[in-house]
C-alpha cells in the first residue's frame, strides 16, 4: 500500500481512541487531500480551513455510514463538496441551485486544470532541454555510453561487442556515466529554479 495513501483505512478507526501523533497523521494528510480539493475554489483561506474542520469532523462522526464496498476517498470527497456548497449557499445569504454552483467548481477546475496542463507541459519541456544540455557536457565515452544504452536502447552485450571491451566494464562507466549526468542535470535544474 502506497506509504500516502495508507492513511485512508485509518478513518475507519475510533479516531478518539488512536494515539495524538496518529491522529495528527490523519488529520494532516487529510488536510491536504481537501485543500488541493478546495481551495482553488475558494479564495479565502480562513473559509477554506473551517470548511476542511467541519468536513473531518462529518467525516470522523459518520465514518460508520460508509458502504465499505465503496471508496471511502470518494465517500470523503462528496463530503467535501457538499459541506462546500452548503457554505457557498449560507455565504451568499440565498439558495442557489446545485447546478449553478457545480458550473461554477467545474468552470474553476476546468481552468486550474488547463493551467496546471501547459504548466507541467512548459516544465517537462524545461527539464528535457536540461538534460539534453547535460548529456552534451558529459566526457565523450560516457556521452556515447549513454546515447547507445538510453536513446539507442541498445543492450550491454551489444554495445560491449561495439566498444570492444567486456559487459562488467560497460556497467561501471554507465554507472559513472549516470552518476555523472544525475550531477551535471540536478545542479543544472538547481540553478533554473533560483
Amino acid at each position: 500500500m502506497n506509504e500516502n495513501e495508507d492513511w485512508w483505512i485509518l478513518l475507519d478507526a475510533d479516531f478518539g481512541r488512536l494515539n495524538r501523533s496518529i491522529q495528527r497523521r490523519i488529520y494532516n494528510n487529510f488536510y491536504t487531500f481537501a485543500y488541493r480539493e478546495i481551495a482553488m475554489l475558494i479564495k479565502d483561506r480562513t473559509m477554506t480551513e473551517d470548511i476542511i474542520q467541519e468536513a473531518f469532523l462529518k467525516i470522523i462522526n459518520n465514518r460508520h455510514k460508509v458502504n465499505h464496498d465503496g471508496s471511502i476517498k470518494q465517500w470523503s470527497r462528496k463530503i467535501i463538496r457538499n459541506h462546500l456548497i452548503d457554505t457557498l449557499r449560507k455565504k451568499r445569504g440565498r439558495e442557489i441551485s446545485i447546478e449553478i454552483v457545480y458550473k461554477e467548481i467545474s468552470e474553476i477546475i476546468a481552468d486550474t486544470e488547463a493551467a496546471a496542463t501547459v504548466e507541467k507541459t512548459v516544465e517537462n519541456s524545461q527539464r528535457n532541454q536540461l538534460l539534453h544540455e547535460s548529456i552534451h557536457r558529459l566526457k565523450p565515452e560516457y556521452k556515447e555510453l549513454i546515447l547507445k544504452f538510453y536513446i539507442e536502447e541498445k543492450s550491454y552485450k551489444q554495445i560491449s561487442f561495439e566498444l570492444g571491451v567486456s559487459e562488467q566494464v560497460i556497467a561501471k562507466r554507465l554507472s559513472r556515466a549516470r552518476k555523472m549526468l544525475s550531477n551535471l542535470f540536478l545542479k543544472k535544474w538547481g540553478d533554473e529554479e533560483k
